[in-house]
């Protein structure tokens, strides 16, 4: 079962554009946000029945969604696969932020969306470390050479 559905995300959508779009495509957006998420949690929420955590994962479905279809836009898309880094004309120039960037910056810029909300909201949805517990491994039983068997 989606986290969200069609009519949930048509619903609270703030974009005119996304609640018009087709049942096909805005499938297709559902589909693609719920990969995020499971991707930037590290986990899968087919058993969940907390409602709170229902309730963030349907924010998070239409956050994304609204994400998704803005950065498929072909003028917005250009933009953040231009191979530019940094251009003058004149006496005007600019560099693109995020030419040169560490792979810790990529690896940052691919799970975090700039959107506050969401970010926070896929943060507290990942799977958190136990604290305090010491978790021990116990190997088997040495193998000792007998050479004279």
């Amino acid at each position: 079962m989606p986290y969200a559905t069609m009519q949930e995300v048509r619903d609270q959508t703030s974009f005119p554009e996304v609640k018009a779009l087709e049942d096909g495509k805005l499938t297709g957006y559902i589909e693609r946000a719920e990969s995020w998420i499971h991707r930037a949690t590290g986990r899968k929420f087919r058993e969940e029945t907390d409602p709170d955590t229902l309730s963030e994962l349907r924010t998070a479905v239409v956050l994304l969604v609204e994400y998704l279809w803005y950065h498929d836009h072909p003028d917005v898309r250009e933009g953040a696969l231009s191979q530019v880094e940094s251009e003058k004309i004149g006496s005007y120039s600019y560099k693109v932020s995020g030419a040169g960037d560490t792979v810790q910056e990529m690896e940052f810029q691919a799970t975090h969306t700039g959107i506050q909300e969401l970010d926070s909201i896929l943060e507290s949805l990942k799977v958190q470390p136990v604290q305090g517990a010491l978790f021990f491994s116990i190997s088997g039983p040495s193998r000792v050479r007998n050479s004279e068997v």
